[in-house]
Protein backbone atom coordinates (compact mmCIF):
# COMPACT_ATOMS: atom_id res chain seq x y z
CA UNK A 1 0.00 0.00 0.00
CA UNK A 2 0.76 3.85 -0.56
CA UNK A 3 2.13 6.73 1.82
CA UNK A 4 3.20 3.96 4.38
CA UNK A 5 2.22 5.27 7.58
CA UNK A 6 4.83 5.64 10.40
CA UNK A 7 2.51 5.03 13.31
CA UNK A 8 -1.15 2.90 13.84
CA UNK A 9 -2.93 4.60 16.06
CA UNK A 10 -5.29 2.48 17.53
CA UNK A 11 -8.65 3.68 19.18
CA UNK A 12 -12.32 2.34 20.23
CA UNK A 13 -14.05 5.25 17.96
CA UNK A 14 -14.46 6.56 14.51
CA UNK A 15 -12.18 9.49 14.86
CA UNK A 16 -14.76 11.73 14.79
CA UNK A 17 -17.39 12.35 16.72
CA UNK A 18 -17.67 9.21 18.90
CA UNK A 19 -17.75 8.29 21.22
CA UNK A 20 -16.92 11.83 23.23
CA UNK A 21 -14.22 11.99 25.29
CA UNK A 22 -10.70 13.21 26.17
CA UNK A 23 -9.48 9.48 24.40
CA UNK A 24 -11.14 10.89 20.92
CA UNK A 25 -9.72 13.99 21.55
CA UNK A 26 -6.11 12.98 22.11
CA UNK A 27 -6.36 10.86 19.40
CA UNK A 28 -8.10 13.65 16.78
CA UNK A 29 -5.10 15.81 18.46
CA UNK A 30 -2.48 13.82 16.88
CA UNK A 31 -4.60 13.36 14.18
CA UNK A 32 -3.63 17.18 13.52
CA UNK A 33 -0.11 17.24 14.66
CA UNK A 34 1.00 13.79 12.15
CA UNK A 35 -1.83 14.11 9.55
CA UNK A 36 -1.65 10.68 6.85
CA UNK A 37 1.85 9.94 9.32
CA UNK A 38 -0.56 7.55 10.81
CA UNK A 39 -3.13 5.23 10.30
CA UNK A 40 -6.20 4.59 12.09
CA UNK A 41 -7.15 1.49 13.55
CA UNK A 42 -10.98 1.93 14.86
CA UNK A 43 -14.88 1.03 14.72
CA UNK A 44 -17.59 2.49 12.16
CA UNK A 45 -21.08 3.63 12.26
CA UNK A 46 -20.84 4.66 8.61
CA UNK A 47 -20.38 2.51 5.32
CA UNK A 48 -17.25 1.52 5.45
CA UNK A 49 -16.74 -2.55 5.29
CA UNK A 50 -15.33 -3.91 8.56
CA UNK A 51 -12.41 -5.67 8.47
CA UNK A 52 -10.56 -4.04 5.57
CA UNK A 53 -8.28 -1.39 4.87
CA UNK A 54 -10.01 1.20 3.34
CA UNK A 55 -9.42 4.96 2.55
CA UNK A 56 -11.19 7.88 5.24
CA UNK A 57 -11.16 11.24 4.73
CA UNK A 58 -11.17 13.54 7.95
CA UNK A 59 -10.69 16.94 8.06
CA UNK A 60 -9.55 17.16 4.85
CA UNK A 61 -6.67 14.90 5.15
CA UNK A 62 -7.14 11.15 3.55
CA UNK A 63 -6.38 8.16 6.29
CA UNK A 64 -5.53 4.54 5.99
CA UNK A 65 -8.78 3.21 8.08
CA UNK A 66 -9.46 -0.27 9.02
CA UNK A 67 -12.78 -0.68 11.31
CA UNK A 68 -12.60 -4.03 13.35
CA UNK A 69 -16.10 -3.28 14.25
CA UNK A 70 -19.72 -1.47 13.87
CA UNK A 71 -20.93 0.59 16.84
CA UNK A 72 -24.23 2.70 17.17
CA UNK A 73 -24.15 5.38 19.14
CA UNK A 74 -25.75 5.10 22.86
CA UNK A 75 -25.51 7.21 25.94
CA UNK A 76 -26.63 4.22 28.23
CA UNK A 77 -25.07 1.39 29.03
CA UNK A 78 -24.98 -0.93 25.51
CA UNK A 79 -25.51 -5.26 26.26
CA UNK A 80 -21.92 -5.70 24.88
CA UNK A 81 -19.47 -3.32 26.53
CA UNK A 82 -18.24 -1.10 23.79
CA UNK A 83 -14.29 -1.87 25.46
CA UNK A 84 -15.27 -5.75 25.42
CA UNK A 85 -15.97 -5.44 21.38
CA UNK A 86 -13.20 -3.07 20.62
CA UNK A 87 -11.07 -6.01 22.08
CA UNK A 88 -12.83 -8.78 20.16
CA UNK A 89 -12.65 -7.11 16.76
CA UNK A 90 -8.61 -6.49 17.41
CA UNK A 91 -7.95 -10.28 18.33
CA UNK A 92 -9.91 -11.00 15.45
CA UNK A 93 -8.55 -8.63 12.80
CA UNK A 94 -4.98 -9.22 13.21
CA UNK A 95 -3.83 -10.19 9.83
CA UNK A 96 -5.81 -7.49 8.31
CA UNK A 97 -4.25 -4.92 10.48
CA UNK A 98 -0.77 -5.83 10.24
CA UNK A 99 -1.21 -6.28 6.16
CA UNK A 100 -0.38 -2.43 6.00
CA UNK A 101 3.16 -3.45 7.15
CA UNK A 102 3.23 -0.68 9.60
CA UNK A 103 4.93 -2.51 13.04
CA UNK A 104 4.83 0.69 15.51
CA UNK A 105 1.43 1.56 17.03
CA UNK A 106 0.43 4.12 19.63
CA UNK A 107 -2.62 2.98 21.86
CA UNK A 108 -4.55 4.85 24.44
CA UNK A 109 -6.84 2.11 26.12
CA UNK A 110 -6.24 -0.67 28.20
CA UNK A 111 -8.49 -3.31 26.02
CA UNK A 112 -6.25 -2.37 23.15
CA UNK A 113 -2.73 -3.13 24.69
CA UNK A 114 -4.27 -6.27 25.98
CA UNK A 115 -5.93 -7.57 22.37
CA UNK A 116 -2.35 -6.68 20.66
CA UNK A 117 0.43 -8.35 23.08
CA UNK A 118 2.94 -10.24 21.04
CA UNK A 119 2.04 -9.44 17.78
CA UNK A 120 5.56 -8.48 17.26
CA UNK A 121 6.13 -4.87 17.34
CA UNK A 122 9.01 -2.66 16.59
CA UNK A 123 7.64 -0.01 18.81
CA UNK A 124 4.68 0.12 21.30
CA UNK A 125 3.80 3.29 22.96
CA UNK A 126 1.13 3.48 25.37
CA UNK A 127 -0.81 6.69 26.67
CA UNK A 128 -3.07 5.78 30.12
CA UNK A 129 -5.72 8.61 29.20
CA UNK A 130 -6.35 8.11 33.37
CA UNK A 131 -4.67 5.80 35.70
CA UNK A 132 -7.69 4.46 37.16
CA UNK A 133 -8.78 1.09 36.51
CA UNK A 134 -11.12 1.49 33.65
CA UNK A 135 -13.45 -1.00 35.22
CA UNK A 136 -13.79 0.65 38.24
CA UNK A 137 -14.98 3.25 36.79
CA UNK A 138 -16.92 1.89 34.26
CA UNK A 139 -20.86 1.59 33.73
CA UNK A 140 -21.32 -1.80 34.49
CA UNK A 141 -21.00 -3.05 37.68
CA UNK A 142 -17.50 -5.15 37.23
CA UNK A 143 -16.52 -7.84 40.63
CA UNK A 144 -13.68 -7.19 42.64
CA UNK A 145 -11.84 -10.27 41.43
CA UNK A 146 -12.61 -9.73 37.30
CA UNK A 147 -10.74 -6.24 38.14
CA UNK A 148 -7.98 -7.97 39.97
CA UNK A 149 -7.23 -10.27 36.87
CA UNK A 150 -7.48 -6.89 34.52
CA UNK A 151 -4.86 -5.63 36.55
CA UNK A 152 -2.54 -8.48 36.76
CA UNK A 153 -3.09 -8.60 32.98
CA UNK A 154 -2.39 -5.21 31.68
CA UNK A 155 1.08 -4.67 34.34
CA UNK A 156 1.84 -7.62 32.71
CA UNK A 157 1.22 -6.61 28.85
CA UNK A 158 3.33 -3.33 29.97
CA UNK A 159 6.50 -5.26 29.66
CA UNK A 160 6.08 -5.00 25.67
CA UNK A 161 5.54 -1.40 26.11
CA UNK A 162 8.96 0.57 25.04
CA UNK A 163 7.13 4.27 26.57
CA UNK A 164 4.67 4.57 28.66
CA UNK A 165 3.04 7.76 29.24
CA UNK A 166 0.33 8.89 31.80
CA UNK A 167 -1.76 11.92 31.92
CA UNK A 168 -1.78 12.43 35.42
CA UNK A 169 -0.24 14.25 38.33
CA UNK A 170 2.30 12.57 40.22
CA UNK A 171 0.31 11.11 43.50
CA UNK A 172 -1.98 9.53 40.97
CA UNK A 173 1.02 8.04 39.02
CA UNK A 174 2.70 7.10 42.53
CA UNK A 175 -0.63 5.30 43.14
CA UNK A 176 -0.81 3.41 40.13
CA UNK A 177 3.13 2.19 40.51
CA UNK A 178 1.51 0.79 43.89
CA UNK A 179 -1.27 -0.80 42.28
CA UNK A 180 1.10 -2.78 40.18
CA UNK A 181 2.54 -4.30 43.54
CA UNK A 182 6.16 -4.12 41.96
CA UNK A 183 5.64 -4.76 38.34
CA UNK A 184 6.02 -1.20 36.81
CA UNK A 185 8.61 0.66 37.96
CA UNK A 186 8.01 4.58 37.89
CA UNK A 187 10.99 5.59 36.19
CA UNK A 188 8.98 4.08 33.38
CA UNK A 189 6.14 6.22 33.76
CA UNK A 190 6.08 9.26 31.76
CA UNK A 191 4.04 12.48 32.71
CA UNK A 192 2.21 13.65 29.71
CA UNK A 193 -0.58 15.90 30.30
CA UNK A 194 -3.15 16.09 27.66
CA UNK A 195 -3.45 19.23 25.30
CA UNK A 196 -6.24 21.80 23.70
CA UNK A 197 -6.58 22.68 20.66
CA UNK A 198 -6.59 26.07 20.66
CA UNK A 199 -7.66 26.65 16.74
CA UNK A 200 -10.91 25.55 18.06
CA UNK A 201 -11.29 26.68 21.54
CA UNK A 202 -10.13 30.25 22.09
CA UNK A 203 -11.75 33.28 23.38
CA UNK A 204 -14.84 34.70 21.74
CA UNK A 205 -17.35 37.34 23.27
CA UNK A 206 -19.60 36.56 25.14
CA UNK A 207 -22.90 38.22 23.99
CA UNK A 208 -21.73 36.60 20.63
CA UNK A 209 -21.85 33.16 22.11
CA UNK A 210 -24.69 33.77 24.27
CA UNK A 211 -27.05 35.20 20.91
CA UNK A 212 -25.96 32.19 19.20
CA UNK A 213 -26.84 29.92 21.71
CA UNK A 214 -30.17 31.22 22.81
CA UNK A 215 -28.75 32.21 26.28
CA UNK A 216 -30.00 35.34 28.04
CA UNK A 217 -27.43 38.40 28.16
CA UNK A 218 -27.64 39.05 31.54
CA UNK A 219 -27.73 35.83 33.63
CA UNK A 220 -24.85 34.16 35.37
CA UNK A 221 -24.55 31.22 33.46
CA UNK A 222 -22.31 28.36 34.87
CA UNK A 223 -21.34 25.33 32.38
CA UNK A 224 -19.75 22.06 32.34
CA UNK A 225 -18.83 19.74 30.00
CA UNK A 226 -17.98 16.09 29.79
CA UNK A 227 -19.71 12.96 30.25
CA UNK A 228 -22.86 12.27 32.65
CA UNK A 229 -21.97 9.86 34.54
CA UNK A 230 -21.75 9.38 38.81
CA UNK A 231 -17.89 9.54 38.68
CA UNK A 232 -18.38 13.60 37.08
CA UNK A 233 -19.82 15.07 40.12
CA UNK A 234 -23.04 15.67 38.53
CA UNK A 235 -25.71 15.49 41.84
CA UNK A 236 -22.68 18.18 43.47
CA UNK A 237 -23.07 20.67 40.40
CA UNK A 238 -27.41 20.43 40.90
CA UNK A 239 -26.79 20.44 44.81
CA UNK A 240 -24.16 23.64 44.76
CA UNK A 241 -26.01 25.46 42.05
CA UNK A 242 -29.27 25.09 43.62
CA UNK A 243 -27.67 26.61 46.77
CA UNK A 244 -26.03 29.15 44.32
CA UNK A 245 -29.35 30.38 42.84
CA UNK A 246 -30.43 31.81 46.14
CA UNK A 247 -28.41 34.60 45.69
CA UNK A 248 -29.03 34.87 42.03
CA UNK A 249 -32.07 33.15 41.08
CA UNK A 250 -32.02 33.84 37.59
CA UNK A 251 -28.87 31.64 36.85
CA UNK A 252 -28.46 29.00 34.23
CA UNK A 253 -26.41 25.70 34.31
CA UNK A 254 -25.50 23.66 31.28
CA UNK A 255 -24.19 20.53 30.82
CA UNK A 256 -22.87 19.91 27.64
CA UNK A 257 -22.60 16.08 27.12
CA UNK A 258 -24.38 13.18 27.70
CA UNK A 259 -23.99 10.16 29.99
CA UNK A 260 -25.61 6.63 31.08
CA UNK A 261 -26.81 8.90 34.01
CA UNK A 262 -29.22 11.68 31.91
CA UNK A 263 -32.31 10.01 33.40
CA UNK A 264 -31.10 10.69 36.64
CA UNK A 265 -30.21 14.22 36.22
CA UNK A 266 -33.49 14.99 34.50
CA UNK A 267 -35.29 13.26 37.29
CA UNK A 268 -32.73 15.40 39.60
CA UNK A 269 -33.80 18.78 37.60
CA UNK A 270 -37.52 17.98 37.78
CA UNK A 271 -37.36 17.07 41.32
CA UNK A 272 -35.83 20.28 42.29
CA UNK A 273 -37.88 22.33 40.03
CA UNK A 274 -35.28 23.31 38.04
CA UNK A 275 -36.41 22.75 34.21
CA UNK A 276 -36.37 26.96 33.50
CA UNK A 277 -32.36 26.78 35.06
CA UNK A 278 -30.72 23.92 33.82
CA UNK A 279 -30.35 23.16 30.16
CA UNK A 280 -29.05 19.61 28.78
CA UNK A 281 -27.26 20.49 25.63
CA UNK A 282 -26.20 16.49 24.87
CA UNK A 283 -23.01 15.34 23.19
CA UNK A 284 -21.76 18.40 20.61
CA UNK A 285 -18.91 18.63 18.36
CA UNK A 286 -16.15 21.35 19.06
CA UNK A 287 -17.42 24.22 17.78
CA UNK A 288 -20.52 24.09 19.69
CA UNK A 289 -18.61 23.15 23.13
CA UNK A 290 -16.73 26.06 22.72
CA UNK A 291 -19.82 28.62 21.95
CA UNK A 292 -20.83 27.04 25.47
CA UNK A 293 -17.80 27.84 27.46
CA UNK A 294 -18.10 31.53 25.71
CA UNK A 295 -20.73 31.64 26.21
CA UNK A 296 -20.34 31.31 29.87
CA UNK A 297 -18.80 33.09 33.20
CA UNK A 298 -17.28 30.36 34.58
CA UNK A 299 -17.07 26.58 34.14
CA UNK A 300 -17.79 23.85 36.86
CA UNK A 301 -16.32 20.23 37.37
CA UNK A 302 -17.39 17.93 40.09
CA UNK A 303 -15.25 14.84 39.24
CA UNK A 304 -14.44 12.24 42.10
CA UNK A 305 -11.50 11.39 39.49
CA UNK A 306 -10.29 12.55 36.70
CA UNK A 307 -6.99 12.07 34.65
CA UNK A 308 -5.72 14.84 33.14
CA UNK A 309 -9.72 17.12 32.05
CA UNK A 310 -9.70 17.75 28.73
CA UNK A 311 -12.81 19.45 29.35
CA UNK A 312 -10.51 21.83 31.96
CA UNK A 313 -7.98 22.81 29.60
CA UNK A 314 -10.80 23.89 27.32
CA UNK A 315 -12.34 25.83 29.11
CA UNK A 316 -8.94 27.73 29.97
CA UNK A 317 -8.61 28.23 26.66
CA UNK A 318 -11.43 29.98 26.17
CA UNK A 319 -10.66 32.32 28.89
CA UNK A 320 -12.50 30.64 31.47
CA UNK A 321 -12.58 30.04 35.43
CA UNK A 322 -12.45 27.26 36.92
CA UNK A 323 -14.68 25.80 40.25
CA UNK A 324 -13.49 22.12 40.66
CA UNK A 325 -12.73 19.43 42.96
CA UNK A 326 -9.60 18.45 43.92
CA UNK A 327 -8.53 15.89 41.33
CA UNK A 328 -5.50 14.62 39.29
CA UNK A 329 -4.08 17.76 37.41
CA UNK A 330 -6.33 20.31 39.00
CA UNK A 331 -3.14 22.23 40.54
CA UNK A 332 -1.36 22.43 37.00
CA UNK A 333 -4.98 24.26 35.82
CA UNK A 334 -6.24 26.76 38.60
CA UNK A 335 -4.61 29.51 40.38
CA UNK A 336 -6.94 29.84 43.29
CA UNK A 337 -7.79 33.22 43.89
CA UNK A 338 -6.61 33.90 39.84
CA UNK A 339 -8.78 31.77 37.60
CA UNK A 340 -10.76 29.66 39.78
CA UNK A 341 -10.98 27.88 42.95
CA UNK A 342 -10.56 24.11 43.70
CA UNK A 343 -12.89 23.11 46.51
CA UNK A 344 -11.24 19.73 48.78
CA UNK A 345 -14.28 18.59 50.01
CA UNK A 346 -17.83 17.88 48.70
CA UNK A 347 -19.92 20.55 50.38
CA UNK A 348 -22.53 21.74 48.07
CA UNK A 349 -22.42 25.65 50.22
CA UNK A 350 -18.81 25.76 49.95
CA UNK A 351 -18.39 24.71 46.43
CA UNK A 352 -21.63 27.42 45.88
CA UNK A 353 -19.81 30.47 47.41
CA UNK A 354 -16.70 29.01 45.64
CA UNK A 355 -19.16 29.69 42.28
CA UNK A 356 -19.68 32.85 43.63
CA UNK A 357 -16.19 34.22 44.38
CA UNK A 358 -15.34 33.43 40.68
CA UNK A 359 -17.54 35.77 39.13
CA UNK A 360 -15.72 38.23 40.77
CA UNK A 361 -12.23 36.98 39.55
CA UNK A 362 -10.76 40.36 36.98
CA UNK A 363 -7.71 38.40 36.52
CA UNK A 364 -9.05 34.83 35.15
CA UNK A 365 -9.49 35.62 31.12
CA UNK A 366 -5.48 36.07 31.16
CA UNK A 367 -4.34 33.56 33.74
CA UNK A 368 -6.78 30.61 32.20
CA UNK A 369 -5.54 31.49 28.35
CA UNK A 370 -1.60 32.14 29.79
CA UNK A 371 -1.68 27.96 31.25
CA UNK A 372 -3.23 26.86 28.49
CA UNK A 373 -0.84 27.96 25.84
CA UNK A 374 1.32 25.35 27.98
CA UNK A 375 -1.06 22.55 26.86
CA UNK A 376 -0.78 23.26 23.10
CA UNK A 377 -0.75 21.16 20.38
CA UNK A 378 3.13 22.01 19.90
CA UNK A 379 3.44 21.72 23.11
CA UNK A 380 2.26 18.02 22.97
CA UNK A 381 4.66 17.59 19.92
CA UNK A 382 7.53 18.39 21.14
CA UNK A 383 7.20 16.20 24.41
CA UNK A 384 5.95 13.52 22.61
CA UNK A 385 8.62 13.40 20.17
CA UNK A 386 11.34 13.95 22.21
CA UNK A 387 10.00 10.59 24.52
CA UNK A 388 8.93 7.88 21.69
CA UNK A 389 11.28 8.16 18.01
CA UNK A 390 8.46 6.79 15.97
CA UNK A 391 7.10 10.22 16.00
CA UNK A 392 9.89 12.27 15.94
CA UNK A 393 10.03 13.50 12.97
CA UNK A 394 6.76 13.47 12.04
CA UNK A 395 4.53 16.32 12.87
CA UNK A 396 2.85 17.99 9.94
CA UNK A 397 1.55 21.68 11.51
Amino acid sequence: MSNNPAVLLMEGSDFETFPAGGQLTMARCLMKLYGDRLALVGLTRGSEPVGRWTRKEIGGVSYWFFPVSRREPSAGRPLIPARLEFYRGLRRHREGVLSLACKAAFLQAPEALLAVQGWDWDSLCFWFAGVESPLKVSRYPIPGPIRRWFDRALFSALDEVDVILAAAGESAINTLVLRSNGRLARERVNQLPTCVDTTEFHPRRAADARAELAIPPDCSVFVNSGRIGRLKGWELLIDAFEEFRRTDPKALLCFVGDGEDRPLLEARIRERDLSSSVRIAGFQKPAQIAAYLNAADAAVFGSFVEGWSVSMLEALACGKPIVTTRVSGADAMVVPGQNGYIVDNRDPAQFAQAMRSTLRLSTAARVSTSIADGFSLSQLGARLGALWPPLLTTVTT
